[in-house]
């Protein structure tokens, strides 16, 4: 049983408390809130029996095995760092720190004290991208792929009538479409094909400097693959693998309910997907709980982190975009 503490309190840690009722192995038992009053609140919602509003006390907890970290990103690094140090596992929301030099020095202060560190990206812990790669060879030679992840936030209204300090748009906390939306195309992309050969990135800044959508393009021998992502603005274009001879397609990386398979002669047809929302988290935890016991090797997950945090750099870097914490 791995006896799991909480960092953050935001609608995805509900999602995640949701999914957790699905995997036996692991046990909820600690919150951390700067405030202990909405803290309580939070614990009594879901029978945590600890609070904490000190980090150091979290963890300190005997009773605390690994911790959930769900805090802006502009946090993950910081509190990653110390939970590792005390002998926490760690299960970091995604994208997991600011950028591949934080991430490096998780990893390595996880090996030194001997725990597992693991990134909470669920959709490539689904069984979505192993069900492409099996089928890719139907579509023949790859020539592109386009992963693209969409949606007007509903936060952005607020943005356009003039309102300041939203938090999901404020660059401070290194937010920014190529963080909270780019990172799983590009995980996805990673997942699949490993390291591009070259990286080129170009976004849409907002008036505080905030990168409201943008492109990453990705060369691989042989093909060019695409991040395609936005918070500003929807399409409805699905996520496309397309090779000579036919492609691969699917509706929504964030709500998958459907892949399917178009040739390039001939009638399309369904992959064998069933639809595991909204609870899909359940798969990452499996892992996570599987990882701890030491029954499942970290190490691939951990790589796949690795190559994806470079590639958000290389990008970042040719959109001039450099967020306060790296300052």
């Amino acid at each position: 049983m791995v006896r799991l503490g909480i960092i953050g309190r935001n609608f995805v840690v509900d999602w995640m408390l949701e999914a957790a009722k699905q995997v036996p192995e692991v046990q909820p038992v600690a919150v951390y809130s700067r405030s202990m009053e909405t803290g309580k609140e939070f614990a009594e919602k879901y029978g945590l029996p600890y609070v904490f509003d000190r980090l150091e006390d979290l963890a300190d907890c005997p009773a605390v095995d690994a911790v959930y970290v769900a805090s802006p990103i502009c946090c993950h690094f910081a509190q990653s760092k110390r939970m590792l140090e005390h002998g926490k596992h760690v299960f970091c929301e995604k994208p997991v720190t600011t950028n591949a030099r934080e991430l490096a020095i998780l990893l390595e202060t996880a090996r030194e004290h001997r725990v597992v560190f693991l990134e909470a990206m669920r959709f490539v812990h689904d069984d979505a991208l192993d069900i492409i790669q099996a089928h890719l060879p139907e579509i023949g030679t790859l020539r592109r792929v386009t992963f693209e992840f969409t949606q007007y936030s509903s936060r952005y209204d607020r943005i356009r009538a003039g309102e300041q300090g939203i938090n999901a748009f404020n660059p401070a906390l290194s937010n920014g479409s190529i963080m909270d939306m780019g990172c799983y195309c590009v995980h996805g992309i990673v997942r699949l094909f490993g390291r591009p050969e070259r990286v080129h990135g170009v976004c849409t800044r907002l008036e505080n400097g905030f990168d409201g959508n943008g492109i990453i393009l990705m060369q691989y021998p042989g093909f060019v693959a695409e991040a395609v992502y936005s918070k500003i603005s929807r399409q409805a274009a699905p996520t496309t693998l397309m090779g000579e001879d036919g492609s691969i397609l699917l509706d929504d990386i964030n709500h998958i309910k459907r892949i399917w398979l178009q040739p390039r002669k001939g009638e399309a047809r369904d992959l064998e997907y069933r639809e595991k929302l909204p609870t899909n988290m359940m798969y990452e935890l499996r892992h996570f709980c599987a990882m701890v016991r030491g029954d499942m090797d970290p190490a691939p997950w951990n790589e796949y982190s690795r190559i994806t945090m470079e590639v958000l750099d290389a990008a970042r870097q040719d959109m001039g975009l450099v967020f306060p914490s790296e300052r």
